[in-house]
């Protein structure tokens, strides 16, 4: 999603519910990377973490349809889409907490310099971000950025997708075997990497499984089973209650996949792979069923389409955001791996976040607006 300001509201062919989706999933994003929590709310989060990143990746391919444009018609929208607020955002937050950490700590601008480096390559580790905050008591740039993983696998994801999607898509044969074979090529990727994602720039390793999921959305799509006309009410309630059963047997046996799309093993290594396709395909059906229940819910619906809408800036923002907000307010955002029980702090922090991240929307939609006007009236 790049800076478009146009209102989903506005549209009235827009299937609502896959906005409404998208602003649960962002949500839950953010209270994974802030909620401090104790031992036994981890429960909550073997049901709500594990199907995030591959949900997202497996819908930002439902929307395709072949033939639409030439494969580097796509590719050149899909760079301005996602490398131009890579690239922004990175800088922005990038300069922001090197002037905290060069007022505050013992980090030199050398040091600064080396992890957004590192950060391009996407050669860090959950051990080296603590490690660097520990030592020098600044904030560790690929902390505040933790999310940016994302941008970095879609867009390479994205590239192999749309040189290969009107062929994989033109038959069902082509479907299974392409998809089959781009998760077995993650698979033996992964077999190279160590248990905190050392060993391969970019992690590109979980390129070709987040192609395959993108594939998996664009086949759904294709067939409209996501559509509006899918499934009748009772059959929402139905399906969203079994698919999120689903979802925690596999999660008991093997684990989350959000760490792992990210390059951290979770249990069972390379083989983590497989859950992680599993959820990707099982986890629309549950929220998008559940969201079309929500729908009809005044107030809630609107709010859930506007955050959904603006997915992708929250998402590269709202980890620096709470982090500062933590060190203003004493309210740190939790560490991951490090669980405790100042759930009434982390709510505040959560909803802080969330205020700002709104404010700055909306001020930063109306300047954009106010840009756009004077250029048409000039």
């Amino acid at each position: 999603m790049t800076e478009n300001i146009k209102n989903p509201l506005m549209k009235k062919d827009r299937d609502y519910a896959h906005d409404i989706a998208k602003g649960i999933g962002i949500l839950l994003v953010m209270q994974v990377h802030i909620f401090d929590y104790p031992k036994w709310y981890l429960i909550v989060i073997a049901i709500t973490e594990v199907w995030l990143m591959p949900f997202y990746f497996t819908l930002s391919g439902y929307y395709y349809r072949p033939g639409a444009r030439t494969p580097w018609q796509s590719i050149k929208r899909r760079t301005l889409q996602l490398v131009k607020p890579y690239f922004i955002y990175s800088i922005g937050i990038w300069i922001m907490t090197t002037a905290y950490n060069l007022i505050t700590s013992s980090m030199t601008l050398k040091d600064c310099a080396q992890q957004y480096f590192a950060f391009l390559l996407s050669r860090h580790s959950t051990e080296d971000v603590q490690t660097m905050g520990v030592v020098t008591k600044g904030i560790p740039f690929t902390s505040v950025v933790g999310t940016f993983w994302f941008i970095v696998i879609m867009f390479f994801a994205d590239i192999i997708f749309f040189l290969i999607a009107d062929w994989a898509l033109a038959s069902m044969k082509r479907f299974f075997s392409v998809t089959t074979g781009l998760v077995f090529i993650s698979f033996f990727l992964n077999l190279l990497v160590d248990s905190m994602g050392k060993g391969l720039p970019l992690n590109i390793q979980n390129v070709p499984m987040a192609t395959a999921l993108i594939l998996i959305g664009a086949m759904l799509g294709k067939h409209k089973v996501l559509s509006k006309d899918f499934t009748a009410k009772k059959w929402m309630v139905i399906n969203s209650l079994v698919t999120l059963a689903l979802i925690m047997l596999i999660q008991l046996r093997f684990g989350g996949a959000g760490a792992f799309a990210a390059g951290i093993f979770m249990y069972y290594g390379a083989l983590d792979v497989f859950p992680c396709v599993l959820y990707g395909i099982m986890a629309p059906f549950m929220v998008i069923c559940l969201s079309r229940l929500l729908e009809k819910v005044p107030l809630l619906n609107k709010a859930l389409i506007w955050i959904g809408f603006r997915t992708l800036p929250i998402l590269l923002v709202h980890m620096a955001i709470s982090t500062f907000i933590g060190r203003l307010t004493g309210i740190e955002p939790r560490v991951i791996g490090q669980y405790g029980a100042k759930m009434g702090e982390s709510a505040l922090n959560f909803a802080l976040t969330l205020a700002v991240i709104v404010a700055y929307r909306i001020v930063w939609e109306f300047i954009l607006k106010k840009i756009h006007k004077n250029k048409l009236s000039a």
